[in-house]
C-alpha cells in the first residue's frame, strides 16, 4: 500500500500548522517581527517580563499567597526557553508561526529542541523522579499541573504553606529565576556588543554547563 503523502501547508513551513493565510499577514505578527527583529531588544523585553513576574510572585510569597505564587511557576520557565528557541533554534521561516501563537505550539517540543541544541542533552525537565507517593513524575509535568491549576497543585500548595522550610523552598525557586535573568542579561550585552549569533549561542551553552562538564574537558 503506498504511503500517504504528507500535506504541506503553502502558508506555513511548520508541520501541522493549519493556518489559512500567511502568518505575516496578521498586523500583530508583523508588529512582533518588527519589534523583535533586534535580538538585544527582544531579550530586553523578555527580561522585563520575567522581572515583573518575579516582583509579583515575591510579593505573593511574602504575604502568604502560596497558591498565587506557585501556579505561576511555569510562566518564566516557558518564556525563557521559548526565547532560546526563537533566538538559536528556529529558522527564519518559522518565526512568523512562533509569533502567531498558532498550533502546534508545544512547550515540550520546544524545550526538547533547546535541550538538544543548547543544553547538550543535560536538561532535567523531563527526567523522571519519584514523588512523595512513590510514583514517577517530571518537573515538566509539575509545571503543567501548576499552569492548569490542578487539584493536585492545591494539595502541594497546602504542603508548602505548612512546611517548616517554606521560606527556603520559595527562595530556591526565586534564585533559579534570578539566574535566568542573569543569563538573559549576558546574552543581551553580547548582542549589543555586536557578537555573532553563534558566539552568543556558545556562551549560553557554556552558562548552562554543570561544573562536572568542565572538569571532564580539562582532564
Amino acid at each position: 500500500m503506498p504511503k500517504k503523502r504528507k500535506i504541506v501547508n503553502p502558508y506555513c513551513s511548520v508541520p501541522g500548522c493549519r493556518t489559512k493565510r500567511p502568518h505575516a499577514e496578521s498586523p500583530v505578527v508583523r508588529e512582533l517581527l518588527d519589534t523583535f527583529s533586534d535580538s538585544a531588544d527582544f531579550i530586553r523585553w523578555i527580561e522585563c517580563c520575567i522581572f515583573e513576574l518575579m516582583a509579583s510572585v515575591t510579593d505573593d510569597a511574602s504575604k502568604g499567597r502560596v497558591f498565587a505564587y506557585f501556579t505561576r511557576m511555569r510562566q518564566s520557565e516557558e518564556l525563557y526557553y521559548r526565547t532560546l528557541y526563537t533566538l538559536f533554534v528556529a529558522s527564519d521561516d518559522e518565526l512568523p508561526h512562533i509569533f502567531s501563537g498558532k498550533q502546534p505550539n508545544s512547550f515540550l517540543e520546544i524545550w526538547q529542541k533547546v535541550n538538544q541544541v543548547i543544553l547538550e542533552g543535560r536538561g532535567t525537565l523531563t527526567t523522571k523522579l519519584l514523588d512523595s507517593d512513590g510514583e514517577e513524575s517530571t518537573a515538566l509535568e509539575m509545571l503543567h499541573d501548576t499552569a492548569h491549576v490542578s487539584f493536585a497543585t492545591i494539595v502541594t500548595c497546602i504542603g508548602i504553606a505548612h512546611a517548616a522550610d517554606r521560606e527556603q523552598i520559595i527562595e530556591k525557586h526565586l534564585e533559579h529565576w534570578k539566574r535566568l535573568l542573569i543569563y538573559l542579561n549576558h546574552m543581551e550585552m553580547m548582542f549589543k556588543a555586536g557578537k555573532p549569533k553563534l558566539v552568543v549561542q556558545q556562551a549560553v551553552t557554556n552558562l548552562h554547563k554543570p561544573s562536572s562538564a568542565w572538569q571532564t574537558q580539562t582532564k
